[in-house]
């Protein structure tokens, strides 16, 4: 089945204010979205601005004008970005702008590499003070919302600190800042940032008000919500679109595509049977005008894919790269040269790819229309100082067999979403995808269970005695608006906080962390790297033995070549790895399941579907070293939620999880089997089981 996507055109401004005009580059033609992004940002009472422009559009050139044309020093911005392959995809889009504009900025990047570079390079004690260092000599600057998050939250704070050391020169630093992509990140990440800008709005104290900037194609349903609660005044952006356009008035941003629907269960079954016919056929018939990516949901399946694709193409002289999570940044960005490159998620969130194939597997209607928006972007790619012009975009979309049926036949009186063979613009099509798509849980009441802990430890460090008077009145106003934006009552959950807190909870620990922790890792050496610094890495420990043939190292050894390589020890101590491996070839998925060292018969139905304090977890598979990894492993105590008698597919499918939500097979001491969630998914899945009550095991159905 395939349909005909038609090209986009972005409707440019008619009108520009004089200061953005003056500073325009010459030839250059700004949309009219953003033009009112620019104005909403240096002008207006807007103190969140939601741009929801398409993908491809330039939202993020939008949220830089200010910086642009009024320079770093009157106008600094903090911009925040999900992935460090973005911050790099930006850094270069930044240089660019900077000397295009000829504009007075100096920016820096931040993250934790650049925080311990700074940390040796000056002989830091404290990240706190290397992180302020950095803020302090950069207009922009490029990071995460992790670090914003640790600041904020007073992570970098020493117990004889004023809370606000770190967190309010950053809120006095910056005009604006800016989370890009935001719409990736789930219910403890909002909460996590809007408790950050209620903060900064009650405490910073400068006559000049702070502007929040958010660029996301598709803010969720949530995110509005608490925004409206918030007390915080919202202006929303939207592009305008359509299929065609002259010159004088419109822009075309997304170039016509033909998407073909493909049925399989999984992208590499399919590749596997039409490796030579469609995908190779695709580059030679157009070579040198081709240039593609594959993008899966799984690390294990754009392994095997790239292995067995690599030497196809090679043969005729072109060339296959990977780029997955476990990617080094030099092979990352060789990776964007290749004539096809396979990857995960890690490629598929606002790296400007300039390619005209395309082949894609997507778990949720947002994946499916981010990965797509990759695509068509350009038209043509340089290579050698030559450029190379593409004649036409193509698309396979490799979805499971009922999702196609969903797609292209009709559900009783209502018709078909999309019908083969036509021709329609983005967002016709993208509705349909959406229809068909079935609706996954947004953990709604994750605020009232876990994400209210986020807001207590922003309440309790601004009551230190340290600055309890200086706060108090902002204080009380604080806590009421966090209530009323997350519907939850704080002051009943006190006692609560003091008791997790009290016993070093990790189940508190989990609840006040961005990403949630990751406690399965393992230090690997990847041979597969050029770099011999970038051959070590820590990695999820699960992925390892699931996909790849391993040869264990002893943590003596793993050390000793570390520091052979100039690499400091303590980047990977720090991450308590649990065993260390060399990594050999990819395998076919090697099933594993958890056991855990513990009589379940007696648990009653409170004790089951609950977030939890576990341990003597062990991983139920055959690998080298597992017996050490084992060792180490039943002796943390992790969160975690069992519900007895229930495989993992089924829970998914029964409270409506997304289909990537990390759930395992277990088996107890006493033969007790069924799912066991772990770290963040056991608070999310905890938050779900409250409103959502499963018979997870025990006497009596949760409550």
């Amino acid at each position: 089945m395939k349909v005909q996507l038609q090209p986009v055109y972005s409707r440019l401004a008619e009108t520009v204010p004089e200061e953005l005009r003056t500073r325009l580059p010459l030839g250059w033609r700004l949309s009219q979205h953003q033009v009112e992004t620019y104005q909403a940002l240096t002008e207006g009472d807007a103190e969140v601005i939601f741009n929801t422009a398409l993908t491809g559009d330039g939202k993020s050139l939008a949220g830089q004008l200010p910086i642009l044309v009024r320079g770093g020093v009157n106008y600094p911005i903090l911009a925040m970005y999900p992935t460090n392959e973005l911050i790099e995809d930006q850094q270069a889009q930044v240089e660019r702008a900077i000397k295009t504009w000829n504009a007075d900025v100096e920016y820096r990047w931040l993250n934790k590499a650049a925080l311990d570079q700074a940390m040796a390079e000056d002989d830091y004690t404290r990240r706190g003070e290397a992180l302020m260092r950095i803020i302090r000599n950069g207009d922009l600057v490029l990071t995460n919302p992790d670090i914003f998050h640790y600041v904020m939250h007073q992570f970098y704070t020493y117990p004889d600190d004023a809370p606000d050391r770190y967190a309010a020169p950053l809120a006095q630093k910056f005009s604006q800042l800016t989370f890009d992509e935001f719409h990736v990140f789930d219910v403890p990440q909002v909460i996590s940032v809007l408790n950050a800008l209620l903060f900064i709005q009650e405490t910073s104290g400068i006559a000049r008000p702070h502007k929040f900037l958010f660029l996301s194609a598709t803010p969720s349903p949530l995110m509005r919500a608490y925004l409206e609660r918030s007390g915080l005044r919202v202006k929303f952006i939207e592009g305008q679109y359509a299929t065609h356009g002259e010159p004088a008035h419109w822009r075309r941003i997304l170039n016509p595509v033909a998407v073909h629907f493909v049925a399989a269960q999984r992208a590499e079954d399919w590749i596997e049977q039409s490796a030579d016919d469609v995908v190779l056929r695709f580059f030679l018939d157009r070579r040198p005008h081709a240039k593609g990516a594959i993008i899966v949901n799984s690390v294990g399946s754009a392994l095997r894919i790239y292995h067995k694709l690599k030497p196809r193409f090679e043969a005729h002289g072109l060339s296959v790269a990977l780029n997955i999570g476990l990617t080094s940044r030099h092979s990352r960005r060789a990776s964007y040269e290749a004539d096809l490159l396979v990857g995960t998620s890690t490629v598929d969130v606002g790296v400007d790819f300039r390619i005209n194939f395309l082949l894609f597997e997507s778990h949720s209607a947002g994946s499916f229309i981010q990965r797509l928006g990759r695509l068509g972007r350009h038209g043509d790619y340089q290579r050698g100082g030559r450029t190379f012009a593409f004649c036409d975009y193509v698309a396979y979309a490799v979805l499971p067999n009922w999702l196609i049926e969903r797609l292209f036949n009709s559900q009783g009186e209502s018709p078909a979403p999309l019908t083969a063979g036509a021709e329609l613009d983005r967002q016709q099509f993208n509705e349909a995808i959406r229809s068909a798509f079935p609706p996954v849980a947004e953990f709604a009441q994750y605020a009232q269970t876990w994400g209210k802990f986020q807001s207590l430890k922003i309440l309790f460090g601004l009551s230190r005695k340290t600055i309890r008077e200086q706060y108090q009145q902002q204080r009380t106003t604080l806590q009421k608006r966090y209530e009323a934006t997350f519907g939850v009552r704080l002051s009943s959950a006190i006692p609560q906080y003091k008791e997790l807190a009290g016993q070093g909870s990790p189940l508190l620990e989990e609840a006040l962390s961005f990403r949630g922790s990751s406690s399965l890792v393992c230090g690997v050496i990847d041979p597969s790297e050029s770099w011999q610094a970038d051959r070590f890495k820590v990695m999820d420990l699960l992925q390892a033995i699931a996909n790849y043939e391993l040869s264990y190292v002893s943590e003596e050894a793993f050390y000793r070549q570390v520091s052979q390589a100039r690499l400091n020890p303590k980047a990977f101590q720090n991450q308590q790895p649990l065993g260390f491996f060399e990594l050999g070839q990819p395998k076919e998925f090697q099933a594993y399941q958890f056991w855990l060292d513990k009589d379940l018969g007696h648990w009653s139905a409170d004790q089951f579907g609950k977030a939890q304090a576990i341990k003597g977890l062990h991983v139920d598979a055959s690998f080298p070293g597992c017996d050490e990894v084992n060792n180490r492993l039943s002796r943390r105590t992790l969160p975690a939620l069992l519900c007895a008698g229930m495989h993992p597919l089924e829970m998914k499918r029964r409270l409506a999880l997304p289909l990537l939500f990390p759930l395992y097979s277990f088996t107890s001491r006493d033969n007790v089997s069924g799912t066991i969630a772990l770290e963040r998914a056991a608070l999310l899945l905890d938050a779900r089981l409250r409103y959502h009550p499963l018979q997870c095991g025990g006497s009596a159905v949760i409550v």
